[in-house]
């Protein structure tokens, strides 16, 4: 934890002044990302699970299929995904992408292999979790060193489908290359993200993919792979998916086909569940647009709109949202963490969107305005105060699926066309005979 630096006693005033100004300076935002490009990111970390138990080791401890849906062989994915690692509470532990190593890579042929993806700083942490769990499972976990494995995120705005997916049961569908070294998946958390790509070393990404039809565009910097998350509302890694803290469907991870809600059992799966069938998820994290005074930019997008040469101090991760008025009331959401003059935040969606969840009357007022106020008490090496103006944006995909009835409905639509296609059989059946 860092902590705050004290000013020696015989500085003068000036100096004085000048000192808490540099310290409370934001960094220069980074340009609005490309529509086609790479990032490396360096911010993640990569786990090893080897052995004949691996599959069905993560099979108890992940939010996601590791098998591939209504197979009655119950054969293992072949595939990456989004999931994450719940606690006994059913709070997120870690969000992580999970992908199947091939053959080659394990120790023999029979054994499955695996490579967990999550934030760096928390390896330590996520390895300590697996390792309580192991108990007698025949399996061996390994944290990959430095440069051993790179993690790049890819995308191509303007050819990639709304919601990228392919099939799970064909091995000749997936878009990576078939190339033993290269494990990846389709980052499915948004609709046309892009994708996640792990190659061998720390060497550039286009040694690898020099074809301008599988990767397209040029590197990025980490920065800018960050300004294109939150201008898709998605949060990543400890500092905005709060351990211990945050709740799957809250962070939209049903939305972001990151939990199979038919999977069978795992550590932390009762409330996710139990608030799957209930229907009715109050919060979600949604991206913000920040700012001061009057709001004079138009949005009626999809997304917030970044703007670089906007300077404001963020706030604290975890400050709270409130109400701009005489009564302050309940808190309507907590700001998770941004860049330049946009952010996400856990928002309250009957208090700050005109979404209604139920058919009561919502809090929400469209001249209601939001504001976030810190002291600086918050965190040490947060600015000593400030104050900044809050507007979420609710993405059309986000607001399709929960006016749609998300997952639940999905499901129930699932169950629908199935009982139906079997219908048609008999009746062919029938007609036959």
């Amino acid at each position: 934890m860092m902590r705050r630096t004290t000013l020696p006693q015989s500085i003068c005033t000036r100096c004085s002044i000048q000192w808490r100004s540099l310290s409370t300076q934001q960094p220069r935002a980074p340009p609005s990302p490309p529509q086609a490009g790479y990032a490396r990111l360096t911010n993640r970390g990569l786990i090893s699970i080897t052995g004949v138990d691996s599959t069905t080791f993560l099979q108890g401890l992940v939010t996601q299929n590791m098998f591939i849906a209504n197979d009655p062989n119950r054969r293992v994915r072949h595939t990456g995904t989004y999931a994450a690692f719940l606690n006994s509470h059913g709070r997120i532990l870690n969000d992580a992408f999970v992908y199947p190593l091939p053959p080659t890579e394990a120790a023999s042929p029979d054994e499955p292999a695996w490579l967990v993806e999550v934030d760096k700083d928390a390896v330590p942490k996520l390895l300590k979790h697996l390792k309580k769990h192991k108990l007698r499972a025949k399996l061996k976990l390994r944290a990959l060193d430095e440069g051993e494995r790179t993690v790049w995120a890819s995308w191509k705005d303007h050819s990639e489908p709304r919601w990228a997916a392919y099939n799970l049961e064909s091995p000749t569908s997936s878009p990576f290359p078939s190339e033993a070294s290269i494990v990846g998946c389709v980052d499915t958390r948004a609709p046309g993200f892009g994708s996640r790509l792990i190659i061998p070393g720390a060497e550039d990404l286009r040694a690898h993919f020099p074809d301008e039809t599988q990767v397209a565009g040029s590197e990025v910097g980490l920065d800018g792979y960050t300004v294109r998350r939150i201008l898709h509302g998605v949060a990543e890694g400890q500092a905005e998916v709060v351990g211990e803290s945050a709740l799957p469907l809250e962070y939209n991870m049903d939305m972001m086909k990151g939990v199979d809600f038919r999977k069978g059992c795992y550590v932390g799966q009762e409330l996710t569940i139990r608030t799957h069938h209930r229907g009715v998820v109050r919060k979600r994290v949604l991206p913000v647009q920040l700012y001061e005074g009057d709001i004079s930019t138009d949005l009626s997008s999809d997304v917030p709109v970044y703007d670089p040469s906007v300077e404001l101090s963020l706030p604290p991760s975890g400050s709270n949202i409130s109400k701009i008025g005489p009564r302050k009331g309940r808190s309507a959401g907590k700001f998770l963490g941004g860049i330049g003059n946009i952010g996400l935040a856990l928002c309250r969606l009957e208090m700050m969107t005109d979404i209604a969840l139920t058919g009561e009357a919502t809090q929400f007022s469209p001249d209601q305005e939001f504001k976030i106020s810190w002291d600086g008490s918050e965190t040490p090496d947060a600015p000593e105060s400030g104050e900044v103006k809050i507007k979420p944006i609710v993405p059309s995909w986000t607001r399709d699926f929960i006016e749609a009835g998300g997952a639940k409905a999905n499901d129930t639509n699932r169950e629908g066309h199935r009982a139906k296609d079997y219908v048609d059989q008999l009746e062919e059946e029938g007609a036959q005979r």
